[in-house]
């Protein structure tokens, strides 16, 4: 068996999850819909919705934030790029951005068909095991450049838009051979609005793939094989096909390895140096004014991740002496944190200077194992140091319900939704038992006060 055969058969044949996958399914919803809330009304949204909505087309499914419905495949490309524009959606491992590709496909289609919940949620954990395997498989390749959920996210996206549209899996085969030549989206794009189009891009990729094979496009069913196909050319033939495959359909990747909720809005890899220094400012005695200099230990050692003076907050997302220096200055690290209005502050100007990183080749780069120690040097003599090796959210020291729907909460508020949180975690927890999702997407369209 192939690894494109044996995933279009394990996406096109599943048809439950056990408990415990869609429990975290669950879990992992909820959180893409309230990343989707607070995305919607971040700057990029004043670029990309008007944009998209001067296109028109047949109303199909819904937007956050909006009355007027849009067809299919531009409600999850706008729904995409809100999800994913804050960089605060959960990772699994490795990293991919999953449910920012996979979500908003399966809800646009599961919205217009008037499929259930539980539907749902079963489209999107067989989306998230694919586009994971695949990105688990392929990790020791050079992706020269390529983001990767840019790469495996229209793979995933097209697994679950096919698994609502009930396609055979001759069709899906077809439908990832579409998908596949869709895939792309640079880093170098890091820190600009055009890295939320990847994922967005990826979500449209699905349902558009599976909507042309489901109708007789036909496309190379070998996609992974082929000596010019996916696997050849995005990955330089560095894959492992055994663990793409291996206990297909037993171990989901949604519970092993599971996934990480992120405590702050910025690049996972920031998730440690900003919990270390948080520690210090809650745990020690100081105010910015007296910190003198600053040394943080990353837990991967990147120059693109080091950028001492970031363009923008949106830029600050992926730098490590940002992420300190607001970790230090700031009351907390959250979405406003990222702005422009903080990025230029007297306060963080002032701290950015200060900041100095540093190499430590004993530093694991492994997300399961690596840390980030961040060391203050005060105006009193005081050296303070602090390592942070896990963080609230991984998954071996995962976040607790409280905790998490402090994170929802919010996100939602954030995004016009605070009337409607108690609405959306209810329907979110209790979605395997929804008829259908028009309860839950009419509540998306309510925020900021639009009514459905």
């Amino acid at each position: 068996m192939t690894v494109t055969s044996a995933l279009a058969g394990f996406a096109a044949g599943t048809d439950d999850l056990p408990d415990d996958v869609l429990d975290a399914a669950k879990i992992a919803v909820l959180d893409g819909i309230a990343n989707l809330a607070a995305g919607s009304v971040q700057p990029i949204a004043d670029v990309v919705r008007p944009y998209v909505n001067s296109k028109g087309g047949t109303g199909e499914a819904s937007v956050v934030g909006q009355r007027q419905l849009l067809p299919t495949t531009s409600a999850a490309w706008l729904n995409g790029v809100f999800m994913h524009c804050l960089d605060y959606e959960i990772q699994g491992y490795p990293s991919a951005h999953g449910t920012s590709s996979i979500l908003p496909a399966a809800l646009a289609i599961a919205e217009r068909d008037g499929r259930s919940g539980a539907d749902l949620l079963l489209a999107y954990a067989i989306g998230w095991d694919v586009q994971q395997r695949i990105r688990s498989a392929g990790q020791k390749a050079d992706l020269r450049g390529f983001h990767p959920p840019g790469v495996v996210g229209p793979l995933g996206a097209v697994a679950a838009s096919g698994r609502l549209l009930d396609l055979t899996p001759e069709r899906m085969a077809a439908a990832m051979g579409l998908a596949a030549s869709r895939a792309g989206g640079l880093f170098a794009n890091n820190g600009t609005m055009g890295k939320a189009t990847h994922p967005g891009s990826a979500a449209r990729a699905g349902v558009e793939s599976a909507e042309l094979a489901a109708a007789g496009m036909t496309a190379n069913t070998e996609i992974f094989e082929d000596h010019r196909g996916y696997l050849a050319a995005l990955f330089g033939g560095v894959f492992d096909g055994d663990e793409a495959i291996a206990e297909l359909g037993s171990r989901w990747q949604l519970v092993d390895p599971g996934f990480t909720i992120k405590p702050y809005p910025a690049e996972i890899y920031m998730q440690w140096p900003i919990d270390a220094a948080r520690s210090l400012v809650a745990e020690e005695s100081f105010e910015p004014a007296d910190v003198v200099s600053v040394e943080v230990e990353p837990p991967n050692y990147r120059r693109d991740l080091s950028r001492p003076a970031p363009a923008s907050g949106l830029d600050g997302k992926f730098s490590y002496e940002y992420c300190v220096a607001v970790a230090l200055t700031q009351p907390a690290v959250r979405i406003a944190s990222f702005s422009d209005d903080v990025r230029f502050s007297a306060p963080v100007e002032a701290m950015l200077r200060k900041i100095t990183l540093v190499e430590n080749p004993a530093t694991p780069t492994d997300k399961r194992t690596t840390w980030s120690t961040v060391r203050v040097f005060l105006r009193d003599g005081r050296w303070l140091s602090n390592r942070c090796t896990r963080f609230v959210g991984d998954p071996t020291r995962p976040m607790d319900r409280d905790t998490r729907l402090a994170k929802v909460r919010d996100c939602l508020t954030t995004g016009g939704l605070g009337h409607a949180v108690d609405d959306i975690v209810a329907l979110v927890e209790d979605m395997e038992h929804l008829p259908d999702v028009t309860g839950l997407t009419r509540l998306l369209r309510s925020a900021g006060g639009e009514q459905a």
